[in-house]
């Protein structure tokens, strides 16, 4: 994974996360990542995870 790519959860754990698609914020650093929710929200929240949670999507990139 590299910053710029479109991810998502591995396995979801609460509803609605299997559809939930992120932009990668920022290279790996230490296991964690920073990540941005691709929602129809004027300021998309952002969170922290762990890169093991997550995989890339065939996706095109959405900015």
């Amino acid at each position: 994974m590299k910053k710029g790519d479109i991810v998502k959860f591995r396995k979801a754990v609460d509803p609605g996360d299997e559809g939930l698609r992120m932009i990668l914020l920022e290279d790996l650093d230490g296991g964690r990542v920073l990540v941005e929710s691709i929602v129809d929200m004027k300021i998309r929240p952002t969170y922290r995870y762990n890169a093991d949670d997550l995989e890339t999507c065939s996706e095109e990139k959405k900015h």
